[in-house]
């Protein structure tokens, strides 16, 4: 063994422990509604208008089940499974 004739670290006076207990947590309360709020500008209203279906079918696609067989088709002579790949 090797002998410790190193002076002794002085002690942290800061470093003490809790003397007493912490108070007990009292949560905040919630204060009362502001009598007046501030208008939103960022939140807009709808303008009413809607698309009709025929809008949302050309949009989302009109079914054609001859493209989505030709598309299933494609992947399987990729190689490609089209129910896990995409």
């Amino acid at each position: 063994m090797t002998s410790d004739d190193r002076d002794p670290l002085p002690v942290n006076p800061t470093l003490l422990p809790h003397q007493t207990p912490p108070p007990e947590y009292q949560p905040a309360e919630q204060g009362p509604m502001p009598a007046d709020l501030p208008d939103a500008p960022q939140l807009q209203r709808p303008t009413g208008q809607r698309l009709s279906a025929q809008e949302v079918t050309d949009l989302v696609g009109g079914g054609d089940g001859s493209i989505v067989e030709a598309n299933e088709a494609l992947e399987q002579a990729e190689g490609i499974d089209p129910i896990t790949e995409s």
